[in-house]
C-alpha cells in the first residue's frame, strides 16, 4: 500500500468511503428506475441497476475525469491504477465525498448526470450478445463467431478490438478495456445492423 511505501502509518484508505457512497449510489440509482420506469417489474429493475453500477462502468466515469492520476499507490504499483475494481472504489469514495459535504441534493445531481443524462440505461436490461446467438442459430443453424483483430496499449491500459462475424461476414466491431467488453459492443453493433436491415 501507499502507506506501507512511504511509512506513514496515519495515511488513510478509502475503504470507509468506497462503503458510503456505494450505497449512496445505489440508493440514487434505485429511487431512480423505481419512479422512471413503472413498467418494469423487480427482476428486470435490479438487472438495470446492476449494469449502470457496475464496476466496469464505475471504472469507465473514473476515466473520464483522469480519477486514476490523483490516486496515491505503494512503489512500483503504478500500473494498479487503472485497474477496473481500483477506479470502481475510488468514484465510490468521490460520491461519498459529495455526499458528505453537499448532502444527497448534490449528490443525485452528480451521478444522474453521470450514470443516466445521455446514456442508453436500458440496454442494461437486453445481452445483445445472447439475442445475435438466438438470431443466427435461428436464421442461419450456428453460431456468431467472434475474432481478435487488434491489441493496442500497455499491458495496465490494453484495449482490444473485436470483430463478429455471421457466415463469413463481419456483421459488426468493437473496442474495449478487455475482450470481453469488446465482445459486447461489437455484437451491439452487430444487432443494431441487423435490426436495420430487417425493417428495410
Amino acid at each position: 500500500s501507499y502507506a506501507n511505501s512511504v511509512g506513514e502509518e496515519d495515511v488513510g484508505n478509502n475503504e470507509r468511503m468506497e462503503f458510503l457512497g456505494d450505497a449512496v449510489l445505489e440508493l440514487v440509482i434505485a429511487d431512480y428506475l423505481f419512479k422512471k420506469y413503472p413498467e418494469l417489474d423487480e427482476g428486470d429493475l435490479s438487472r438495470l441497476r446492476s449494469a449502470i453500477v457496475s464496476e466496469e462502468n464505475l471504472a469507465q466515469q473514473a476515466r473520464e475525469i483522469n480519477l486514476g492520476d490523483y490516486l496515491l499507490v505503494g512503489k512500483d504499483q503504478e500500473e494498479i491504477k487503472n485497474q477496473d475494481a481500483i477506479l470502481a472504489d475510488a468514484y465510490e469514495a468521490v460520491i461519498a465525498s459529495i455526499y458528505l459535504d453537499r448532502g444527497l441534493k448534490a449528490a443525485r445531481k452528480f451521478i444522474i448526470s453521470s450514470f443516466i443524462e445521455g446514456k442508453d440505461i436500458l440496454s442494461g436490461v437486453k445481452d445483445f450478445k445472447s439475442l445475435l446467438q438466438e438470431y443466427t442459430q435461428s436464421v442461419y443453424k450456428k453460431l456468431p463467431k467472434y475474432q481478435l483483430v487488434k491489441e493496442k496499449g500497455p499491458n495496465h491500459k490494453k484495449m482490444f478490438w473485436v470483430k463478429v462475424k455471421i457466415n463469413g461476414k463481419t456483421v459488426g466491431e468493437g473496442w474495449g478495456y478487455s475482450k470481453k467488453k469488446a465482445e459486447k459492443v461489437a455484437a451491439e453493433k452487430a444487432w443494431e445492423r441487423i435490426k436495420g436491415d430487417r425493417k428495410e
